[in-house]
């Protein structure tokens, strides 16, 4: 079983999900995942709630503030403050400045990279570091980055996350870039092409792992949610993109083969 304890500095370590109804989405997730999901907080956290699997966290929902119902990843960094400090000067947008999370639950920030696409930091607390639990059934696997020219980000992120990237080999698309921390491969790029409609921006999609891609897409249809590509086949399995009742987007994938976990935490 993949539990994570720690993650390197770079490396996606937590997604969350924004909402106008959160209970609502909880439900949905819950239903779809299998998930659990945490007890309101009150005001002192905002009305954001832990999604968990077998006791571990393994992504967060909240309020909708400033944007439309959306899945945002976050990169864990060493101190938040000052990767925040690279983003404008690499050509990004400070959107939030670092914030501490209540009860030692870590330090935050938001950016935004010269493309338009949303991402947060995630500087780990004594009390939260990330998702725990990752590369199973019900957990995330993958971040991909989806943007109509990498060229016009990938410098940016490797100024700002000291990421390195290059071109996907072998038998994958040649407009594929991945994402390495360390050496080890942690998230991907991935060109836009035509049969993105022109209205979608650029943006992080998380991938989950699921145990059927089609009973899993058909699920999300019959909790209200809907089918934004139906699954197709890959060289790692069946994947999907679905969204959640609200419009907030993700993706599932039935692997049959997962990279070791290790190359996710430190």
């Amino acid at each position: 079983m993949p539990r994570i304890t720690s993650y390197r500095h770079g490396v996606p370590s937590w997604i969350d999900v924004s909402s106008p109804d959160i209970a609502g989405s909880a439900a949905f997730y819950c239903g779809l995942f299998g998930w659990e999901v945490s007890p309101d907080q009150g005001e002192q956290f905002g009305g954001y709630r832990i999604f968990s699997k077998d006791g571990a966290p393994v992504a967060g929902i909240g309020p909708v503030s400033g944007g439309p119902p959306a899945w945002t990843t976050y990169m864990n960094v060493t101190d938040a403050d000052a990767t925040a400090a690279r983003i404008a000067p690499a050509g990004g947008t400070l959107a939030v400045p670092p914030m501490d999370l209540p009860d030692g639950n870590g330090r935050i920030s938001f950016g935004v990279d010269p493309a338009g696409g949303f991402f947060g930091l995630f500087q780990a607390g004594p009390n939260h570091f990330g998702a725990a639990l990752v590369n199973e059934v019900g957990t995330l696997v993958w971040n991909e980055l989806n943007v109509r020219d990498p060229q016009s980000v990938l410098p940016f992120y490797e100024s700002v996350f000291g990421w390195t990237t290059a071109p996907m080999t072998g038998d994958g698309p040649s407009d594929y870039h991945l994402i390495s921390v360390d050496g080890r491969v942690v998230a991907g790029v991935m060109t836009m092409g035509e049969g993105f409609p022109e209205h979608v921006p650029t943006h992080w999609l998380p991938y989950l792992v699921v145990a059927d891609a089609q009973a899993s897409a058909d699920r999300c249809e019959a909790l209200g949610g809907g089918v934004v590509m139906p699954p197709f086949p890959t060289g790692m399995g069946p994947m999907a993109v679905l969204r959640d009742p609200d419009g907030a987007v993700f993706a599932i994938g039935a692997l049959e083969q997962i990279d070791d976990p290790n190359s996710w935490p430190s």
